[in-house]
C-alpha cells in the first residue's frame, strides 16, 4: 500500500533488550527527549518509511483486534493529542508493550521507534512504531580509514526493522475505536505468499492485530490446501495430473467471479474423493461459501504448469497447453519398476 504526501512531525527513541538468560523481562532504556534530526536526516527517516510500504508483498492491511484502554492504539490516541514532553513520557509505554510481548529469547532487542505525523491528500492524522534491529557495520572516516561499529539501524540494504501504521480516516468527531482507523504493518520476513511469515508476537501480541481473511489471501489458501490435498491422495499419478489440471483450469480459465469447494469437487472429482477434499478443507477452515476470485496473490504460480522427474528433467507449459496437449500415463517398467509415458500431442519445434 503505498504512501503519499507523509509528513514526520516528531520521533521518540527507547530501546528494548533481548530477554535474560532465566527468562525474564528487561526493562526498557527509555529516551529522554524528542529525537531531534536535520534536513537529510529526516528526509531519509521518511524515506526508509515510504519505501517499506511500497513492498506490496511485504506489507498488509490488518484488522484491529485490541482497542480497549492501554492497547498500542489507544496509547497511539493518547500521544497523537500529547505535548512533547508527554509524547516523550507516553511513548514509554510502547516499549514496556513490546518487552512484554517478546516472549522468547530468540527474539533479539533492538530500538523502538516511536513517530506521528500526516498522511494523504487530504491530509489525515498517523502514528507509527517500528521496531529496527541493529547491527554491525564500518563508517568511513575523514582521513579514509574505517571504523567498526556495532549499533547501526535502518540501513537500506539492511531492512532489520518492522512498522506498524496506524492511520486515522479524519473524520470529526471520532467514533468509538476501532472505527476511523486503518492499521498497516511492513514486515521483511514476510511474503505475498507466506504470510504466516510474519513476526507474530510483534503484529498481533504487541500492535494488537489480526490477519485479515480477505479474498486474495483466501484464494492463495484454496490453491495451496488444494495442491496439498491431491498430492496426499494414493490416487494414481495421471489421475493427480488431471486434478492438477482442473485446479489450474478452475482458477485461471473458469470465467466465474467466485471460488467455491464444493462447485470445484462436483466438476473435478467423484463422489467418495469429494468427500475426502471437502472434509479436508473443513479441518484446514477453509469457508464452504463463496469467495471472490481474488487472483493477485497466485498469479505467478499460475503462470505455468510443472511435472518435475528425476535427474532434474522437467516438462512446463502453461496450464491450458498442458492440459490439451499432453498425456500422461503410468506403466510398469523392468523389475517392478513404474515408468511415466508422455504423450505430447504436436511435434518438435525446437532444441537447446
Amino acid at each position: 500500500m503505498p504512501l503519499e504526501n507523509v509528513a514526520i512531525n516528531r520521533i521518540c527513541l527507547h530501546e528494548v533488550h533481548q530477554r535474560s538468560d532465566a527468562g525474564a523481562v528487561v526493562a526498557p532504556t527509555y529516551g529522554t527527549g524528542l529525537l531531534v534530526l536535520n534536513g537529510p536526516a529526516l528526509a531519509a527517516f521518511r524515506s526508509r518509511v515510504v519505501a517499506a510500504f511500497k513492498s506490496s508483498s511485504q506489507c498488509m492491511e490488518m484488522s484491529i483486534r485490541a482497542h480497549a484502554d492501554g492497547s498500542v492504539i489507544s496509547n497511539g490516541l493518547r500521544i497523537l493529542a500529547a505535548s512533547d514532553a508527554d509524547f516523550v513520557q507516553l511513548s514509554g509505554l510502547f516499549a514496556d508493550g513490546l518487552a512484554g510481548a517478546q516472549t522468547s529469547r530468540q527474539i533479539p532487542g533492538g530500538l523502538i521507534v516511536i513517530f506521528d505525523g500526516t498522511v494523504g491528500n487530504p491530509a489525515t492524522q498517523f502514528f507509527g512504531v517500528m521496531k529496527a534491529e541493529l547491527h554491525e557495520g564500518f563508517i568511513k572516516t575523514r582521513d579514509l580509514q574505517a571504523q567498526y561499529v556495532s549499533d547501526l539501524f535502518l540501513s537500506p540494504k539492511t531492512k532489520l526493522y518492522k512498522i506498524g501504521l496506524f492511520i486515522s480516516d479524519g473524520a470529526a468527531p471520532r467514533p468509538a475505536l476501532p472505527e476511523g482507523w486503518s492499521a498497516i504493518v511492513y514486515d521483511s520476513t514476510m511474503t505475498a505468499s507466506q504470510r504466516d511469515n510474519a513476526a507474530t508476537y510483534f503484529y498481533s501480541a504487541f500492535l494488537g492485530l489480526d490477519i485479515p481473511e480477505n479474498a486474495a489471501q483466501q484464494v492463495r489458501k484454496f490453491f495451496d490446501q488444494t495442491k496439498a490435498f491431491i498430492k496426499s491422495t494414493n490416487l494414481p499419478e495421471e489421475r493427480k495430473v488431471d486434478l492438477y489440471n482442473g485446479l489450474y483450469s478452475y482458477l485461471k480459465l473458469d470465467r466465474g467471479n467466485t471460488i467455491q469447494t464444493s462447485r470445484f469437487a462436483e466438476t473435478f472429482m467423484d463422489e467418495d474423493l469429494a468427500d475426502s477434499y471437502l472434509l479436508h478443507m473443513r479441518r484446514e477452515r477453509f469457508p464452504t461459501a463463496a469467495v471472490a476470485k481474488d487472483l493477485s496473490e497466485v498469479a505467478g504460480s499460475l503462470k505455468l504448469r510443472r511435472l518435475k522427474f528425476p535427474r532434474s528433467i522437467t516438462l512446463s507449459g502453461p496450464p491450458d497447453a498442458v492440459r490439451d496437449l499432453v498425456s500422461v500415463e503410468t506403466i510398469d517398467g523392468d523389475a517392478g519398476d513404474s515408468w511415466t509415458q508422455i504423450t505430447i500431442r504436436g511435434r518438435i519445434e525446437a532444441q537447446e
